[in-house]
């Protein structure tokens, strides 16, 4: 009896995303981003970022984890939830003037994130995720 290597517990890739471009583009700007999302989602975002690149270094792939940490680290650059008042990020976003120059970092860390998925062949939607 030959045994078959896939099983139905293990999760098959077929198409398995290069993380290149997004870690060319976090170790670029590491110590923006990791600020970025410090200054709107407090510590606990921050440390999203750091087990993020953990994994991505580790992992060597897009995983589904890590695109889900991604796309909560860019909905918090990019302000998608920062009208829900269940979440902190209202209080954190409230805290800057919109004079700062962070404001400005903090767009081009959006768009730069988002060019990086797409330079990596990666869905952001939320039906890549499921």
């Amino acid at each position: 009896m030959k045994i078959e290597p896939k099983s139905a517990f293990v999760e098959e890739n077929s198409h398995v995303s290069s993380p290149e471009p997004i870690l060319l583009f976090i170790s670029a700007h590491y110590e923006g981003l990791w600020y970025a999302t410090h200054r709107l989602g407090g510590c606990e975002t921050a440390r999203l970022v750091d087990r993020c690149v953990e994994l991505l270094l580790r992992d060597r792939c897009l995983t589904r984890r890590t695109r889900i940490m991604l796309k909560q680290i860019l909905d918090v650059i990019s302000l998608e939830n920062v009208d829900d008042p269940a979440l902190p990020y209202m209080e954190h976003f409230a805290a800057i003037d919109p004079l700062d120059p962070v404001v400005e970092e903090i767009c081009l860390l959006s768009d730069g994130l988002r060019h990086a998925f797409e330079g990596s062949n990666a869905t952001i939607t939320r039906e890549a995720m499921a």
